[in-house]
């Protein structure tokens, strides 16, 4: 903890507090921490949606998934609401994984003592996108600094340790069983988030990772996959997709919107994949993703889903930098209509590419062109 703050560049501004706790602990505190922040009936319209797309198979149970993996991966974690770290108590000697762990927590205690982690956190669980950014930007600068931290302070023994004990967790049956839908979302901000931030401090150093962090966080996963457009300031575009349940109810009552998200170039790479899987088994290279070239056009999307009992549409907005960018998605999404679980449509007018999936062929034609 004390070597921390000259490798970040950042000074503590109070003690921060950190305590052992158990695995059974931990499991019962993250469950609680991350499924309150999103109501139940959201987590299970989202599940239902990635099944629909064709991204989680209909036996998946998401929450116990992201339990099991959260539950028997997380070694340390920083909470901004206590002020504190907790270290998983595994019964064995605090060795060099541990050190490596509490350098990468201490610095988002840090960052929170000076950017105010918890107050400048997007809080609009419909902007996952953005909140994808954010976080890849939060977890990229606590990885950097935990790459120097090992670089200056692991012996050579202890960095052969690590090395070994990493390459065991690529074979960890929870994570590489883990569909990818929900992999990406855990693998990205560390991998990725370093590449963005290593860019940032490579032509700015600290203060820029600071400005980063403070005044102008990235508004999307297409600025952290894509660093030149973060610093070309390459913005999302606002897409207009009303709420059309009342058009819906003219000729059935029942309808509501159930789920209404923005998806971002992330998850559209694990989109256009398919059922193609990425060459490179270690994670961070948006390159390697299959098929990452077709969404790399991506301006902006909305996701709108309605349901009335067993029946259901998706209707989902989605805007390109250039025409030939638009044409290219729209042709790849044409190719996965078979990955769909009902009949869809793909339509394209200019850079605006439009998806409609419904539940079954009457109901494709009940949404306004």
């Amino acid at each position: 903890m004390s070597q921390v703050p000259p490798l970040r560049e950042l000074e503590a501004l109070t003690d921060v507090p950190f305590e052992y706790i158990s695995r059974e602990q931990f499991q019962q505190d993250v469950i609680e921490l991350n499924f309150s922040e999103v109501p139940e009936e959201t987590r299970q319209a989202e599940e239902r949606l990635f099944k629909r797309l064709g991204l989680l198979p209909d036996d998946v149970d998401m929450d116990q998934l992201l339990a099991e993996l959260y539950g028997g991966q997380v070694a340390a974690y920083y909470r901004p609401d206590t002020k504190r770290f907790y270290i998983i108590d595994t019964g064995k000697p605090f060795g060099p994984s541990d050190k490596i762990i509490v350098s990468h927590e201490y610095t988002h205690a840090l960052q929170d003592q000076h950017f105010d982690l918890e107050g400048t956190r997007v809080k609009d669980n419909t902007q996952f996108d953005a909140q994808m950014g954010q976080l890849g930007a939060i977890e990229g600068d606590a990885t950097l600094t935990m790459q120097a931290w090992s670089q200056q302070y692991l012996t050579p023994e202890e960095a052969l340790q690590v090395l070994l004990e990493s390459l065991g967790q690529l074979d960890d049956p929870t994570l590489t069983n883990m569909p990818w839908v929900l992999r990406r979302q855990i693998e990205y901000p560390y991998a990725e988030g370093l590449s963005f931030v290593t860019a940032l401090h490579q032509q700015g150093g600290y203060d820029a990772v600071n400005a980063t962090l403070s005044t102008a966080i990235p508004a999307s996963t297409e600025q952290v996959l894509h660093p030149e457009k973060y610093v070309a300031n390459e913005a999302p575009v606002q897409i207009d997709a009303p709420d059309v349940s009342s058009t819906l109810n003219e000729g059935n009552d029942g309808w509501g919107l159930t789920y209404q998200q923005t998806i971002g170039e992330l998850l559209m790479q694990v989109f256009a994949a398919g059922d193609e899987t990425p060459a490179n088994p270690i994670p961070g290279l948006a390159s390697d993703w299959p098929h990452a070239e077709t969404v790399a056009g991506w301006g902006g999307d909305r996701l709108n889903m309605y349901e009335n009992g067993d029946q259901w549409i998706i209707d989902w907005h989605t805007s390109w930098d250039t025409e030939a960018d638009a044409q290219e998605f729209a042709a790849r999404a044409n190719e996965l209509t078979g990955r769909f679980d009902g009949p869809a449509t793909v339509g394209q007018s200019q850079q605006d590419v439009v998806i409609h999936i419904a539940s079954d062929e009457n109901l494709l034609n009940a949404l306004p062109r």
